[in-house]
């Protein structure tokens, strides 16, 4: 499947184990209609992804071939899919230092997972072309500078919004 020989154990371990739970994510957005009643399980979710995230190890790609294109049945699948969640609005920092006088911006929790299925399945289409260190590159980087603030963003704010509708 993949040269193992290059790829440290603990690495190739950490790209499986990712990779599963990256699967069962993706599978789950594609052939899930969610909707109000799901709106703990994509917390749930959210929150898995993004603690099997910060373990993961780092790793160096000198991967520059672009993006693995997401086949357009299962993106369109996921977007209707999370389409429940677009338009649930709510403010957000972009920066939260307190030193700073940035403006709050409004975020979105539909957009919120389709950027984050985006992220999670072009690592797993990495994995699945036998390229395990881009692909655990690929979610380690792509989880510091952009899905992971979506999924914090996204659980913070079904938290906030999912409490108040209760009260």
């Amino acid at each position: 499947m993949f040269n193992v020989r290059l790829m440290k154990e603990d690495h190739l371990v950490a790209a499986v184990q990712f990779a599963e739970l990256a699967r069962e994510f993706s599978n789950w957005v594609e052939q899930t209609m969610l909707a109000e009643e799901h709106e703990v399980s994509v917390a749930r979710w959210l929150a898995r992804l993004h603690a099997a995230a910060l373990a993961l190890p780092e790793v160096d790609s000198g991967y520059c071939d672009g993006l693995p294109e997401i086949q357009d049945a299962h993106f369109q699948a996921a977007r209707a899919n999370v389409a429940w969640f677009s338009g649930m609005y709510y403010r957000e920092c972009f920066d939260p230092d307190p030193l700073l006088a940035d403006e709050p911006v409004l975020g979105d929790v539909g957009d919120d997972l389709l950027d984050t299925y985006q992220d999670i399945k072009r690592g797993l289409l990495h994995f699945d072309r036998s390229e395990p260190i881009e692909a655990l590159w690929f979610w380690s980087f792509n989880h510091q500078i952009h899905w992971g603030r979506h999924a914090v963003g996204a659980m913070y704010a079904l938290q906030c919004l999912t409490r108040r509708d209760h009260e």
